[in-house]
């Protein structure tokens, strides 16, 4: 049996970012009954970002494949390190991946960081991809670009290159007379959200199958 870790780092359970995570796994499963899907809700769970303990960098380190830190992330660490397949999940809040995602990463990557040589060594590579929701759309892109870019950078550089998913302009709310976002006025998203939700729901089971694919043809 393969594994495909998914990690949530959305607060909202049932809105955009779970809706795209689910589609996913529904294609990865599609591929196959031999792989199987396990999604982590990052919100879920008590933990801080690194905390320069250093324990990954003492030499002859044990800690130099998963974090020696012990909180709720230890076990979902090893668990990322270990799979078959990574898919990092987000909704994009100030242009970027939200705070649980980074320090996700953060406590996932940097124990594979070498000082010696500036290398990264994760204890595998798998193929690996990043969902992300959000409002923005259009012009406004060109300011959620470069913290795309620098995440996707980090699993490029330690497991492989991610394949990018996006759901782009949102309904972050199903009643906008409700709140004072009368900046999104202009959005049109109801109509966008009509014509697009359908596509940006099948473009994730794609994704999952592809990565499925993508695994069993390793064998």
């Amino acid at each position: 049996m393969k594994k495909i870790i998914i990690i949530d780092g959305g607060p909202r359970k049932n809105m955009n970012t779970a809706q795209m995570i689910e589609s996913f796994a529904k294609g990865a499963k599609s591929a196959s009954d031999q792989i199987e899907v396990k999604t982590i809700r990052l919100y879920d769970l008590e933990y801080k970002g690194c905390v320069a303990c250093l324990a990954c960098k003492v030499r002859g380190s044990k800690f130099h494949d998963v974090c020696a830190r012990k909180d709720g992330l230890t076990d979902v660490l090893g668990e990322a390190a270990y799979a078959d397949g990574l898919v990092l999940a987000t909704p994009v809040y100030f242009g970027r991946a939200t705070a649980q995602l980074d320090a996700f990463m953060e406590r996932l990557i940097y124990p594979w960081l070498s000082y010696n040589d500036m290398s990264v060594h994760a204890p595998k590579h798998m193929p690996t991809a990043v969902i992300y929701t959000m409002n923005a759309y259009g012009p406004h892109m060109q300011s959620i670009r470069p913290g795309q870019d620098q995440l996707e950078l980090l699993l490029a550089v330690s497991l492989g290159k991610p394949e990018r998913i996006e759901a782009l302009n949102t309904m972050q709310v199903k009643n906008y007379d409700r709140y004072d976002m009368d900046g999104f006025a202009d959005f049109n998203k109801e109509k966008y959200h009509e014509e697009h939700w359908s596509q940006d729901v099948q473009t994730a089971f794609d994704a999952g199958k592809r990565m499925a694919e993508k695994i069993l043809s390793r064998e």
